[in-house]
Formats: structure tokens, sequence, C-alpha cells
């Protein structure tokens, strides 16, 4: 098993090719065979009938014997010697006394084969003095009689036409090997011609690592099987560069995050150990360490979210829900910042709200993009979640006032640690993934997600839900 795994294309191709091959000669040289011999016989059996229709109609046949009217045709050379394509005849009697009635003088002491059994007109093969002969056995028969009367017998060599057939049997089993031999060798080559583009592939593909994804494959000038290949080993490629490309920069950006909070701390603490403190002094630097700890806790807690959601053994748990309640439930957690910050956050509903939808991660999607509109608004600005009930979806929508993306920027706040304002020491808080979990719950739910923004006059953020 393991040898046939290790035959090439080519040679898989080649061989299959030529057992094919050699089944289809086989059945022609099997009919081309039949037919010749079939049609050597048939000219045979012709010229036999016609002999013996001669013979037949220069004999009479009385109740006195057979009387032959035609001596002449006896006397042909045919009859008469073995040098010059013989014929051979015979005239046997049948009835309670067979015999030999008359035969050729070329039968000299042989005789031909009769077979009383024969009730027509029938031809096959016999041998005279150990000759192959084509016999023909014609019945005669007397006024109305039923049974015949005599039989005439008439036989031609066969030598020459079994040589014919045995050359053709020759020809036939000797080229068929050299044939197939041929066609291998070509196959194989044309096989070869075909499948360079392939093995150009495949060297292509094992010297592309991670040092040099942005290598592809050459595109052959065909657009055939091979120029497919190629192409999506190429987007293939170029999926895995940008995965490779994000998953770099997520690492770079996470180790940023984390070792930011932990300088600080460090820094805080080496400070406090220096010398004696008073205790206000100490209590304000470990509250400032507390929230810097609880700042790292938070961005590991999202960390551990989008690793679990990126897991493709994870399934949401599709039920049908009333998306009002979600709100109901984010609003009780986002109303003390709400509230710091002066903002009146409006709730529009012009019906029903019933979605398909996993319910905890609609409130997740819906806690972090209310909590970005608060966050971002200035103090008093208004905020509003509107839910428009359309048919086959329901749209969920949060709009703020708050300074709004640049468009540049728009087609990018959905990527892990992105944040429009790129300054790390940006006086709002946050760790530039919770639109990059609502992007990625959205996409397992088959959530459309919709973002339209303008400087300087606010951003909403949509959700086109399924409806139950």
């Amino acid at each position: 098993m393991g040898f046939g795994r290790e035959i090439s294309i080519r040679n898989r191709v080649s061989g299959l090719f030529l057992i094919v091959t050699a089944s289809l000669m086989v059945v022609v040289f099997v009919l081309v065979y039949v037919q010749v011999e079939n049609d050597v016989y048939s000219h045979i059996d012709e010229e036999l009938n016609e002999e013996a229709g001669e013979f037949v109609g220069g004999l009479q046949v009385t109740k006195d014997g057979v009387l032959f009217t035609d001596q002449a045709e006896w006397m042909e050379r045919s009859h008469i010697t073995v040098d010059f394509y013989p014929k051979f005849v015979q005239v046997v009697a049948a009835g309670s006394a067979p015999g030999i009635v008359r035969k050729s003088f070329n039968l000299f002491n042989d005789t031909l084969r009769y077979d009383p059994s024969l009730g027509d007109i029938a031809f096959y093969n016999s041998d005279i003095a150990g000759a192959s002969v084509r016999q023909v056995q014609v019945p005669v028969f007397h006024g109305r009689n039923t049974d015949a009367a005599v039989w005439v017998l008439v036989a031609v060599p066969l030598e020459e036409s079994l040589f014919v057939l045995s050359d053709l049997r020759t020809v036939l089993f000797f080229s068929l090997p050299v044939i197939l031999l041929i066609l291998f060798f070509v196959t194989r080559f044309i096989a070869g011609k075909s499948l360079a583009p392939l093995e150009q592939v495949i060297d292509t593909a094992e010297k592309i690592t991670q040092e040099n994804l942005d290598e592809r494959i050459e595109l052959p000038a065909n657009r055939d099987e091979l120029y497919r290949l190629s192409s999506t080993i190429n987007d293939l490629l170029d999926r895995l560069q940008a995965a490779y490309t994000r998953e770099k920069q997520f690492t770079a950006d996470a180790a940023h995050e984390l070792k930011t909070p932990l300088a600080s701390l460090l820094g805080t603490l080496e400070v406090l150990i220096r010398k004696p403190r008073d205790p206000d002094r100490y209590k304000a630097r470990i509250e400032l360490c507390i929230d810097e700890l609880k700042r790292m806790s938070g961005l590991i807690d999202q960390l551990l979210l989008l690793a679990r959601y990126d897991s493709a053994a994870f399934k949401p748990d599709i039920a049908a829900f009333d998306a009002r309640e979600a709100v109901v439930k984010v609003l009780d957690r986002v109303e003390g910042q709400a509230r710091g910050k002066n903002i009146d956050i409006t709730v529009r509903n012009n019906g029903q709200a019933m979605v398909q939808v996993d319910a905890s991660m609609l409130e997740i999607m819906l806690d972090n993009i209310v909590s970005n509109a608060v966050k971002y608004s200035e103090r008093g600005a208004p905020v509003t979640i509107a839910l428009e009930n359309r048919g086959e979806s329901v749209t969920c929508s949060v709009t703020d006032a708050g300074p709004g993306i640049s468009p540049e920027k728009v087609d990018r706040i959905f990527e892990r640690f992105y944040r429009a304002d790129e300054s790390r020491n940006s006086q709002t808080s946050g760790t530039g993934l919770g639109l990059a979990i609502v992007k990625k719950l959205a996409d397992i739910q088959h959530i459309t997600l919709h973002l339209s923004s303008s400087e300087h006059e606010g951003t909403t953020v949509a959700f086109e839900i399924p409806a139950a």
C-alpha cells in the first residue's frame, strides 16, 4: 500500500491510460479478427455454394440411379489436379445403400468426410490426408421425396486462408504490447509536460515560510485547473499573511498594553519603598496601583473572551429573544456612568423586537457600544438607542453625539487594539478590544454590523439581527 502512494501522478495517469487503451485495443483487435475470419469463411462458403450448385445442376436423380449430364464440369483442371487451387467433389448415395457414387480425380484414394446426420445444406471444416479443407454438403432429392437421394460434397483447401488468419493473429498479438509500450512513454512524456507547472507550484510552495509570506506562485498562461490551483493557493497565502500580520500586531499590541500598567506599577512601588511616606501618599499610590491592576484584569478578561470566541469549537446558543430585555439590562449597568456625565439615554421602539440571537452575546455587544457612546460623548450630550422592526429583521442602533471618527479610520475601527485616538496617553481609558469583540460576536451570529460616523457630529452603530 505504501508503494502505491509513492507512484507519481505522471505514472498513474500513464498507467491508467495504458490500462484503458489496452482494454479497448483488445476489444478492437478481437472484433477485427472475428470480422476478417467471418469474411474469409463467407467468401469461401459463397464459392463452395456456387460450385456445388453447378454440380447439382449437372446431375439427375432417377429411380434407376444418378445420371451425370455435364461431364465437362468433372474434367476441369481444378477437379483433376492439386496444383492449381483444387476443388474436390464427391457424390454420395443416401438411403438404405449409402456409398460413394462418384468423386473428382484429384481426390485419388482419399474421400471427403460425409455426415449422414445432416438434413440440409451445411458448411463445416474437415481435412483430406491431414490437410485442412472447407466443405459443403448439399442434398439432392428425387421428385417430391423429403429425404435426400444423394449428397453432393464440395471442398476447397484452407491452408492459405488459415495462414492469413494465423498471420493476422500474430500481427495483432505482437503489435499490441509494442503499441502499448509506445503509448505509455508518449503519454508519460505528455503528462510530464502537462504537469510541469504543478512541479513549479510545489517548488514555490515549499520555499514559502513565515519569513517570505509575501512570495506568490506564478500563474500559468492557460486558465485551466492548474491556474485555478495556483490562484487558490495565492489567495490562501494572502489570507495567511493577513492573519499572520494581524496576530503579530495583536501580540505586539497586547504586550504593549500589558507592559504599560506593569511599568506604572513597578515605578510606583519602587518610589514608595525608597523612603517613608505619609499615609495619604501611600493611599493615593495604592489606589493608583489598584486602578492599573483593574485595567490589566479587564484587558486579560477581554483577551480570554476573544480567545474563547475565536475557537472553532465554540457555537453560539441561538434562540428567540426579546432585544428590549438586553437594552434594559445594559441601561442598568451604564446608568451610573451616564449620570456622572449628565447624559440622557433615550430608547425608541416601533414595535416587537423578537430576534434570533444568543442573548448573552447580544448583551455584551450592546454593553460595549453603549459604554463607548457614553464614554466618548461630551457632558450633557444625548445618546439614543433605537429598536426598529423591519419584518425579517430587527435593527438595533446606538447613536451618540461624540467627536466622531474620520472616514479613513472607520474601516479599521473594529481591529483589535485599534483606537481612533492613537495616543496611548489618551485621557479616555480603554483597551481597544471592545469593538473587536462586538465584530466577532456579530460575525458568528450572522448579524450585519454597520457603523457610520462624521467628525464632530457623532457616531451611529447599528445591528441588523434576524427576526424571530
